[in-house]
């Protein structure tokens, strides 16, 4: 059944007399007095039908009806746990009656031969402050459980904070607190456990804000673990929470099989009632805080639930192999292909498979190297950055706001689809600046240069391209975009070559070939034309 929420209250008519029903349809002001009708029935089992789908706040209803009787339809509601208030109506003016409504909380009973339109304002007036009063003593009652579990969910992460923070001398006033949140530290041991959400940003959409995420996990792991011993579950942050089991070190009962059962059951509950993908990383059994402050340091620190393709449950245990066999090498050595990979589809506005081609072999290289995520994520950002700066992206593109959205996924999948996203929006804007106030002609002659810029290239060779007169296209191009030709690639260079400059393994002389300058001595003096500085600055 659904509980009615805030707002008006709603109210049902059950007799089997029609004319009373009438009689209480028309003439009752019922808006007036706070009410909504939702439903008029001559029959108790029509009444509970409707009940099954919205349940009203007052049910005034006969008790002499046939089948199914007043008094017994309000014992069939009331065995559902239904919170109504109830007005009975009865033309038997009997205390055997009136005495069995009594026991079943029944607020009012009526004689429908004492019946005035007054009468029944008088007493809908009545349930109406009762069901008001109910109400805010409800909400009195759920503020003040909010603001203890607040409390205590605050309390709890402070500890763990703590216990991360700051060295661990005495084990007595660690453990202190751990009483208090329900575990036993004089088992000696505790397993703790990290659990991620696998697609955080997903599930800030679904729950608006960071806050509200944070609140509805622990509320329902608080729920879930009610019947379960000396298991506590621990906010971290709203994207990463902590579940850690004191226990026994013995060979009759294995405490990772309680753990590992609970975080399926965790991980399964949250996905199916809150649509929240949990990944698990299980740690290993540890004694004293030292060793407990090691192990959960250690599950936060690890990579292995970035790289998950889906919610997983793992051990610690077994990753360590893994991880210990990881690639050193420097991510960002690959940065000036994948940039210019990426650039060329802005210049070619190819967004569609192209991009995603791109941006997939780019990944597969960041899942086979198990590149640390923080590099990841750095290498995405100033991506999208430059990108961004160099062709004078604005509309769709807050550096801010992408940083701190990339730095908050916790999954390689996300910051995948972040930049396919910002890929085919940024190919959709350069393809609109490139056609505003421009001829085709120069949109295609500029995109032309930007292909070839790894070689010289003359304004005849582009006019050719074009179909054109070189004369007209030099003097088209002046008056469409404000600069001879020959500017506007030397100034293209020049830009490439500071880019690359300020990216290591690059020589003056190699980026001077890669642009198509067989003569260093030229090329350097363009560039003090260009920069006011020789380009050995930059290296």
């Amino acid at each position: 059944m659904l509980e009615r929420g805030m707002g008006m209250h709603q109210a049902i008519l059950v007799d089997d007399d029609v004319a009373v029903l009438e009689f209480l349809k028309q003439l009752v002001p019922w808006g007036e007095m706070g009410f909504e009708l939702a439903g008029a029935f001559t029959n108790a089992y029509d009444a509970l039908g409707h009940c099954k789908e919205a349940v009203p706040d007052l049910i005034v209803t006969d008790i002499g009806m046939p089948g199914m009787d007043g008094l017994a339809f309000i014992r069939e509601l009331q065995a559902k746990a239904t919170k109504s208030r109830f007005v009975i109506l009865s033309c038997h003016d009997e205390f055997l009656y009136a005495q069995q409504a009594v026991q079943l909380g029944v607020q009012d009973y009526v004689l429908k031969e004492t019946l005035t339109l007054e009468s029944m304002q008088e007493l809908i007036g009545k349930a109406k402050r009762g069901i008001d009063d109910e109400r805010r003593l409800k909400l009195q009652v759920d503020r003040l459980h909010d603001q203890a579990h607040k409390s205590q969910s605050a309390r709890k992460e402070k500890w763990l904070r703590d216990l991360l923070s700051y060295p661990v001398s005495e084990d007595g006033k660690l453990f202190e607190q751990l009483q208090e949140f329900g575990l036993n530290a004089k088992q000696g041991h505790f397993i703790p456990v990290c659990c991620r959400i696998h697609r955080y940003h997903d599930a800030i959409i679904r729950y608006n804000n960071e806050e509200m995420v944070k609140f509805i996990a622990e509320n329902a792991a608080e729920e879930l673990l009610r019947e379960e011993q000396n298991l506590m579950f621990v906010g971290y942050s709203s994207q990463t929470f902590f579940l850690l089991c004191a226990c026994r070190k013995e060979l009759v009962v294995n405490p990772f099989e309680k753990v590992v059962r609970i975080s399926n059951v965790i991980q399964q509950a949250f996905s199916k009632y809150l649509k929240i993908e949990l990944s698990v990383l299980v740690g290993e059994m540890v004694s004293g805080g030292s060793e407990l402050k090691r192990q959960t340091a250690a599950l936060l620190e690890t990579d292995e639930l970035f790289y998950s393709h889906k919610p997983v449950v793992l051990k610690y245990s077994e990753i360590q192999q893994r991880q210990a066999s990881a690639t050193e090498q420097d991510l960002f050595q690959h940065y000036s292909d994948v940039a210019e990979r990426l650039n060329r589809l802005l210049i070619e506005n190819n967004g569609g498979s192209e991009s995603e081609s791109v941006v997939d072999s780019f990944f597969s290289l960041v899942r086979s190297g198990k590149f640390p995520p923080s590099d990841v994520k750095q290498f995405v950002w100033k991506l999208a950055l430059d990108m961004r700066l160099k062709l004078k992206f604005s509309r769709y593109f807050d550096k801010e706001k992408a940083q701190h959205d990339l730095g908050r996924m916790l999954n390689v999948s996300e910051v995948r689809d972040w930049l396919l996203l910002f890929m085919k929006e940024a190919v959709a804007e350069a393809e609109q600046i490139s056609k505003k106030s421009k001829k085709t002609e120069i949109v295609d002659a500029q995109r032309y240069v930007q292909l070839q810029l790894h070689r010289k290239i003359t304004l005849e060779e582009v006019a050719d391209h074009l179909h054109l007169n070189p004369s007209y296209f030099s003097r088209l191009f002046k008056k469409e975009s404000g600069e001879n030709f020959i500017e506007y690639v030397t100034r293209l260079k020049m830009e490439k070559a500071k880019e690359l400059l300020g990216e290591s393994g690059h020589t003056v002389e190699k980026i001077a070939l890669q642009l198509g300058y067989d003569n260093k001595s030229y090329f350097v003096k363009l560039f003090k034309q260009h920069y006011g500085t020789a380009p050995g600055r930059f290296v």
